[in-house]
């Protein structure tokens, strides 16, 4: 039997988990703000679990310490709370869910957990794309933005705290955006393909993305501890939800709308209450650079003697005056994300920025002396050519020859960082039905851009490695088959090549495939808000504009 902490009394017991290490779980802002959420509920005691990870591992996901997993707060094993609550970012984190699971002596599979063991939930960016993968592990996944869907999900139980304790879900189906794996059945055609899904009744057949209307009645608002080092000065304000932009590969800018904003005053207002001890604030959203009132707020922020710091920033919306606030906010580095070196791709994802207005934001920079940039750019997005690849190198040596013109006024040079992200497939965006490029062609266009880039003074290139980048397009795009394949990765230690190996399931059919526009897709039974029909339009268009290259 399970033996719950004394000093839990009749709370609801739940262990936020972040499958990764802690110093990555604590600098998630989205991880920190339920776990103060839940904690502000009388009825419930929330304590949060991470995963160590050896720093030397070959990947995300290699095995940990077998040592037993407990809670940071009171040292707690997983098996004495009431509810497991995984929040998932990534999905390379996956097989991370089943090593906690394995050292907390739990059952991997739903239906090998019976009331002696902890409810298993899971939310997060991964769970609005695609559950799927991970679902014959999960009792309940929560579809949508935390606040309002956990609360609700927590009264539920609350309400029907004795039924569910014996595994009967059915009482959660009354919340919607929860979704109860068990109780569907997906069968297949000889090709692979989804045949039919089915829905044992009550269970609805499509769950509805749960956003919230109003962020304006809450402040999203973090402050870092000492293990998030590269953050431990600074307090996190959020400003917006989701993106007006639209561009085409972006599961975030999709899933994450309606786009929102919090009021200035709202903010303002917080932060002059609270008054934190930190000297940065750092203001983050899917759209920080499209919050109406973002200079206004800066400067009033400014005014009040904190330094300033954004997630990252559009292009096209520096402007000589938005600059000068990075430069008095004590901006030393700024990110930007041209994310392709030619314009003809640049406009088949429909980033919607020149090489002029490239050029402009980064001369308004180096103006303010602020000289180290950090730029983002995307390899094997669909249509790409190496004359594209090499517009990459072309466009970093305009951007040199930008800095290097200011050379005699600043008196120093700074440094161009590049990290060059091979492109993954997302569902819920126009290119889910595209296919990832094969690992050949991924390496040999960071081959030759690693090469050629490093001839180039003050150039420094971060890349990811290609090898992972098909993992997380099998997980991105896969079934609930995928299942097995991480239960065999689990067993096998992380060893993914030897796992592809010995598993029945072909990776490739979910990597490298391009997917019918007319069949089902393991997601379709999402509905995120976007219509597919809609995501449809913008994929041929893409198919159109590829054409005529």
């Amino acid at each position: 039997m399970r033996s719950k902490g004394r000093q839990w009394r009749d709370k609801v017991a739940i262990a936020l988990i972040y499958p990764n290490q802690p110093s990555v779980g604590m600098a998630n802002l989205g991880f920190q703000t339920l776990y103060q959420r839940l904690n502000q509920r009388r009825d419930v005691v929330c304590e949060r679990v991470f995963l160590e990870i050896p720093e030397h591992g070959e990947m995300r996901g290699s095995p940990p310490p077998r040592s037993l997993p407990r809670s940071r707060e009171s040292k707690s094993p997983l098996n004495a709370f009431d509810i497991l609550a995984f929040s998932i970012p990534f999905e390379n984190d996956y097989i991370n869910i089943l090593s906690l699971l394995s050292l907390s002596h739990i059952p991997l599979e739903t239906q090998d957990r019976g009331p002696d063991f902890p409810l298993v939930i899971a939310g997060g960016m991964t769970t609005f794309i695609n559950p799927e993968p991970i679902s014959p592990f999960i009792d309940a996944f929560l579809i949508g933005e935390g606040e309002t869907l956990l609360e609700n999900f927590l009264d539920a139980y609350l309400k029907n705290r004795p039924t569910i304790e014996q595994k009967d879900l059915t009482p959660l189906l009354e919340i919607p955006g929860v979704y109860v794996p068990s109780l569907y059945e997906v069968a297949y055609t000889p090709d692979g393909l989804i045949s039919e899904r089915k829905a044992s009744p009550p269970a609805p057949s499509t769950i509805q993305k749960q956003v919230e209307k109003d962020i304006d009645r809450f402040v999203t608002f973090y402050t870092f501890p000492k293990e998030a080092s590269e953050f431990s000065d600074m307090a996190i304000i959020e400003v917006n939800r989701g993106c007006p932009r639209g561009c085409r590969f972006c599961a975030a800018g999709y899933l994450c709308l309606p786009f929102r904003n919090r009021s200035m005053e709202n903010l303002l207002s917080f932060l002059k209450e609270n008054r934190p001890r930190e000297k940065t604030i750092g203001l983050l959203g899917t759209g920080v650079s499209d919050y109406p009132d973002l200079v206004p707020l800066s400067r009033e922020i400014l005014s009040l003697g904190y330094r300033i710091s954004f997630s990252s920033l559009r292009i096209d919306r520096i402007t000589d005056e938005l600059a000068e606030i990075l430069k008095k906010g004590g901006q030393k580095t700024v990110t930007l994300a041209p994310e392709a070196g030619s314009q003809r791709l640049r406009d088949l994802i429909r980033k919607d920025i020149t090489e002029e207005e490239i050029l402009r934001a980064v001369d308004a920079l180096i103006r303010q002396d602020i000289l180290n940039l950090k730029l983002y750019f995307m390899i094997g997005l669909p249509g790409e050519t190496m004359e594209d690849i090499h517009a990459i190198l072309s466009l970093i040596r305009k951007i040199r020859h930008t800095v290097l013109s200011h050379r005699y006024t600043t008196k120093r040079l700074g440094r161009i960082t590049l990290t060059i992200s091979p492109y993954v497939p997302k569902p819920a965006t126009p290119f889910q039905w595209f296919p990832l490029l094969t690992l050949t062609g991924i390496k040999k266009r960071l081959a030759w851009l690693k090469k050629t880039l490093s001839k180039e003074p003050n150039v420094h290139v971060i890349a990811d490695l290609p090898k992972w980048t098909y993992v997380q397009a099998v997980l991105s795009r896969g079934d609930r088959r995928i299942a097995s394949l991480l239960k065999r990765v689990h067993e096998n230690q992380g060893n993914w090549p030897r796992s592809f190996k010995e598993s029945p399931i072909n990776p490739d059919f979910f990597a490298y495939r391009s997917l019918d526009t007319d069949e089902t897709l393991p997601w379709d039974f999402i509905d995120t808000g976007i219509s597919k029909s809609r995501l449809l339009k913008e994929y041929l268009q893409a198919r159109q504009q590829i054409a005529s290259f």
